[in-house]
């Protein structure tokens, strides 16, 4: 047995990916050069790193519970990978426990015992950053597998009125009534209905992390994985990938460095298409997949790009701290920004001239084009500032952070608007309800839940509580009547804006990356599996 810590690196990269941490997961990658001498491993299954701490937790368990004579100890308290471990069953004088000896003297079925005995823990006592240690290695548990009448071979199930789950009365989240009510109505014995079955664009070979309707046309679908290719599907033609798609090649810089795409970006108009990968350089393509621009000043992964709304100008956010602005009709670097002191996590236009950008040093930062210095700079978060997003009418800037908190900025003041707190860990995404006339925001945490906030009241609207791990994707669907939320627990949940119910769940085959809402009523989902699926949730 052999244990090399590039092995350790590759299962902590592995976790970041896989669980939606993808500025994280860049950096990890970049600094522990853990492609330098080889590409990604096919062979390594997903959560691979929960099960190697899990089997470790369980040993520790074992051993922790047996006595110098072999018999064990039936604890009933909590065995965490954080934290100390206070017994609940003190051995007696004469068979005090050591961990050391417990173990060389201890029988195979009494090994067994202890390690059933951690198994019927729940995933709750060993959680950490909101996303749970305890996963389903062996199938064991079942508590959220997919229901056997709804398994289809190759497709996602579309589901009405949720999933089976525990009605929690004790969760400290504001749950709607309309929720609960779902909850108890399926656990009460009603059958699940298979409402529909989603296309599913298969041809990338790595998770697929992005997913871009064209703006001028709801058939026309652009998608960006970890295979180093986006692509840009036509779903008017036929099922083939070859015939369905364009693909859209970004060869690595150097062998050393992975070619995974970061960003997609429509321009308004629905003509260019902009991608950005972990090698720095951005590619322009046409809505036909014919390459025409390649923009590249540094080597530095980017993470997010936006047009402004002539499309004439894109600002990408690096890693570096830097802010790029291109010509795109000229395929220049116009300027670049610099005021930073951690990396840039996203970048959004108020208008043709101004953008806003915030970054891991806790600062948002306004900047005009042809203005070298910000024209506004925000502090406040106490954490990384993940994302950032213009209201309709550019009134506002809603932007969500590390620090569990939702802010709202106007730039006739250098204060908050409004402070919104009430998620329990990480803010990850934030979406405006897109009307001009009304000043709603909703967000969406690693503590499982989905909020919307009504800016002028300062009040929270709705808790949104069914996904059983992080949320780090939202759209809203063109009128602003729902809400999808997805999940790293493989579901994909439709919920009405109105009175907060659950309206429709999805449940896919892997952990869900991205959702994106067409203007005509589709979604299209990014799975890790490689698959994007497309459906309409409001179709009868």
């Amino acid at each position: 047995m052999v244990l090399k810590s590039e092995d350790v690196n590759y299962l902590v990269y592995r976790y970041l990916k896989e669980s939606g941490f993808l500025h994280s997961s860049y950096i990890f990658q970049f600094e522990s050069q853990i492609f330098k001498n080889e590409r990604e491993n096919p062979n390594v299954e997903p959560g691979s790193l929960i099960r190697v701490l899990q089997k470790g937790l369980q040993y520790m368990d074992v051993e922790t519970h047996l006595n110098e004579d072999g018999t064990a100890r039936l604890c009933t308290a909590p065995f965490s990978l954080v934290g100390k471990h206070v017994c609940s069953v003190q051995p007696t004088d004469s068979s005090k426990a050591t961990a050391s000896g417990s173990s060389s003297s201890s029988s195979g079925a009494t090994r067994a015992r202890g390690a059933e005995s951690s198994a019927k823990r729940t995933p709750e006592d060993s959680a950490h950053g909101g996303h749970t240690l305890v996963h389903d290695a062996g199938g064991a548990n079942k508590k959220y597998a997919r229901p056997r009448d709804a398994s289809v071979s190759g497709a996602v199930a579309v589901a009405a009125g949720g999933l089976p789950e525990d009605d929690d009365e004790s969760m400290d989240v504001d749950v709607p009534d309309t929720e609960r009510d779902v909850q108890r109505t399926v656990n009460g014995g009603r059958k699940l209905r298979l409402v529909e079955r989603a296309q599913l664009l298969k041809g990338h070979s790595a998770p697929v992390f992005l997913c871009a309707w064209c703006p001028t046309s709801s058939s026309v679908l652009a998608t960006g994985a970890g295979d180093g290719t986006a692509r840009i599907w036509d779903l008017t033609k036929s099922a083939k990938p070859d015939d369905q798609s364009a693909v859209l090649r970004h060869d690595p810089s150097s062998p050393d460095t992975p070619a995974d795409v970061t960003s997609i970006e429509w321009n308004p108009q629905g003509t260019l298409l902009a991608t950005a990968c972990f090698g720095g350089s951005v590619r322009i393509w046409t809505a036909a997949g014919e390459l025409k621009t390649t923009l590249s000043h540094r080597q530095v992964p980017i993470v997010a790009m936006r047009w402004n709304r002539k499309g004439t100008l894109l600002a990408s956010a690096c890693l570096d701290g830097t802010i790029a602005l291109w010509d795109t009709a000229l395929g220049t670097l116009r300027h670049e920004y610099k005021g930073h002191t951690g990396s840039v996590m996203d970048v959004d236009w108020q208008d043709n001239a101004t953008f806003a950008s915030c970054a891991a040093d806790r600062t948002i930062m306004v900047w005009r084009d042809g203005e070298a210095a910000p024209v506004r700079t925000f502090s406040g978060h106490k954490g990384d500032v993940n994302a950032i997003k213009w209201h309709p009418s550019g009134k506002y800037l809603a932007s969500a952070s590390d620090d569990g908190s939702l802010k709202i900025w106007s730039l006739a003041a250098d204060a908050p608007v409004q402070d919104f707190f009430g998620h329990a860990q990480q803010v990850y995404a934030v979406r405006w309800l897109p009307r001009a006339d009304k000043a709603v925001v909703a967000s969406v945490s690693f503590d499982g839940t989905a909020r919307v906030w009504d800016v002028h009241s300062g009040a929270c609207l709705r808790v949104l509580s069914a996904h059983t791990e992080a949320v780090h994707c939202l759209a809203f669907s063109s009128d602003g009547r729902y809400l999808a939320t997805g999940s790293f627990d493989k579901k994909v949940r439709i919920w009405s804006i109105k009175d907060g119910s659950l309206f429709k769940s999805f449940v896919a085959d892997d952990g869900i990356h991205d959702i994106q809402w067409a203007s005509k009523g589709r979604i299209a989902v990014a799975v890790a599996n490689s698959q994007v699926a497309v459906f309409d949730p409001l179709a009868s």
